[in-house]
C-alpha cells in the first residue's frame, strides 16, 4: 500500500514538475524576444533548479511518510 502511494506521489510530482504556468505560445514568444539578453545556459540552469525544487518535495514527502510509520509503530 505504502509503495502504490509512494508511486503516486512520485508520479504526480513529475508532472507538476513539467508542467508550465504559461501557454507555450506565450513562453515561446518570450524566449525568441529574450534569446540575445540571455545567457545560452539559462534554459537549462531552470531545469536543474526545477528538478532539484521536485527532488527537495519528494525528499519532504518520504521524509513524512517514514515518520507516519514511526508514529503508527511499524
Amino acid at each position: 500500500m505504502m509503495k502504490k502511494t509512494f508511486m503516486v506521489l512520485l508520479c504526480g510530482v513529475g508532472l507538476w514538475s513539467c508542467s508550465s504556468s504559461e501557454p507555450d505560445t506565450t513562453q515561446a514568444n518570450k524566449t525568441e524576444n529574450n534569446n540575445n539578453q540571455e545567457h545560452m545556459l539559462s534554459d537549462q540552469q531552470r531545469m536543474i533548479q526545477k528538478a532539484k525544487d521536485a527532488e527537495k518535495l519528494v525528499k519532504e514527502a518520504d521524509e513524512k511518510r517514514r515518520k507516519a510509520l514511526a508514529e503508527q509503530g511499524g
